[in-house]
């Protein structure tokens, strides 16, 4: 019994970690390909080339939705296995389908980027407030000097707050988040999705607001928070890296003081 249960779980792990990693890449491939749209030139010039996510809102909100479910998967991903795991063990007793599992950690998931789709339209919102007034460049996508070095100044302090502290606690050990926050059954597997996006939110919405000071579409840096946030989660130097992150945030606010005086 204990075998056919190990050969279970195992299988489930690998069903699920490829299902994250597929949507991951599609989340990718989706941000990375080519997407730009003709921007008009001064007096009727050639058109040049411009980030097709513009200041309409259906536009822009796609576009979070899949940027940040790109960003948010692959630091998820220890916290959907740990679910199905422990799914798999209390329904052991039951001989359930292999795919009861898997179809419960499914439904955790779709809590999560559920979360983070509420999220994605507030800060369509506030993209789209920008470029009407002018504080957000429509070409690059992010704000001037000055209001990005008070997002990265903004966020430098987050890092080192209580607020951050705490939201982090909780995504940093899935099995202690699932002894208090369990739910059985199909809608509390995907409550307590939603409730673990919105401690992540609580973790990372500072984070996600510095693409506003280096662009909202700029692939590099978005792959670099990515892996900041997934360090952030899974590394054992918690405060090493939360330090580290807030360092860099008040040493990128500086720069762009400086630049801004220069």
């Amino acid at each position: 019994m204990a075998a056919t249960l190990e050969r279970l779980l195992r299988r489930d792990r690998l069903l699920i970690a490829a299902a994250l990693a597929a949507l991951t890449a599609l989340s990718w491939l989706q941000m990375v390909l080519p997407a730009a749209c003709p921007v008009p030139a001064p007096g009727g010039a050639a058109a040049s080339l411009a980030p097709c996510c513009g200041s309409r809102f259906g536009v822009a909100f796609a576009m979070w939705v899949v940027m940040m479910a790109g960003m948010m998967i692959p630091s998820v991903a220890p916290m959907v296995l740990t679910h199905a795991a422990i799914a798999r063990r209390r329904a052991a007793g039951g001989a359930p389908h292999v795919s009861s599992a898997l179809f419960l950690s499914l439904l955790f998931l779709a809590g999560y980027l559920c979360a983070w789709v509420a999220f994605s339209a507030a800060a369509a919102a506030a993209q789209g407030a920008l470029l009407r007034a002018a504080v957000l460049d429509g070409r690059s996508l992010s704000v001037g000097p000055w209001a990005g070095a008070a997002v990265l100044a903004a966020a430098a302090a987050f890092q080192l707050s209580p607020a951050k502290s705490a939201c982090l606690a909780q995504c940093r050990t899935p099995v202690g988040y699932f002894v208090t926050e369990w739910r059985d059954g199909k809608a509390g597997a995907v409550m307590m999705g939603l409730r673990h996006g919105a401690f992540c939110i609580g973790c990372c919405w500072m984070l996600m607001a510095v693409l506003f000071a280096v662009g909202i579409m700029n692939i590099v840096w978005g792959a670099a928070l990515t892996a900041f946030v997934v360090a952030e989660k899974v590394l054992p130097w918690r405060r090493a890296v939360v330090w580290s992150g807030g360092a860099l945030c008040a040493a990128g606010a500086a720069a762009l003081i400086w630049r801004a005086v220069s």
